[in-house]
């Protein structure tokens, strides 16, 4: 599992991080935005840039208590870490989102 820092790096030398091995179906994207007009989209043609296998339905959806909140889960095939990483940093440029999990 690639471990990314705030600033969208790999943390390679992270202890007792977690081993992944690719390609890895079924891998769970979690991204939390500002619930705004358009952000599924958004957030989804990013995805399918660097996951085109991608299914494009989020599996769930959640909104805050209070409506301000919005997040998503989505299903890849992990291809490796430089993937994963080119992901959340893409995902993290996008002004509403939060955070990618």
């Amino acid at each position: 599992m690639a471990l990314i820092t705030k600033n969208g790096d790999q943390a390679e030398n992270a202890v007792d991080a977690p081993k992944i091995e690719f390609p890895c179906e079924d891998y769970v994207i979690k991204v939390v935005s500002l619930d705004v007009d358009g952000i599924h989209t958004e957030i989804t043609e990013r995805l399918l840039v660097h996951a085109p296998e991608m299914n494009t339905a989020a599996e769930n959806i959640n909104r805050s208590s209070k409506g301000r909140f919005i997040s998503f889960s989505f299903r890849i095939v992990a291809q490796s870490e430089g993937q994963l990483s080119a992901l959340h940093s893409d995902l993290m440029s996008i002004e509403a989102v939060k955070m990618v999990m």
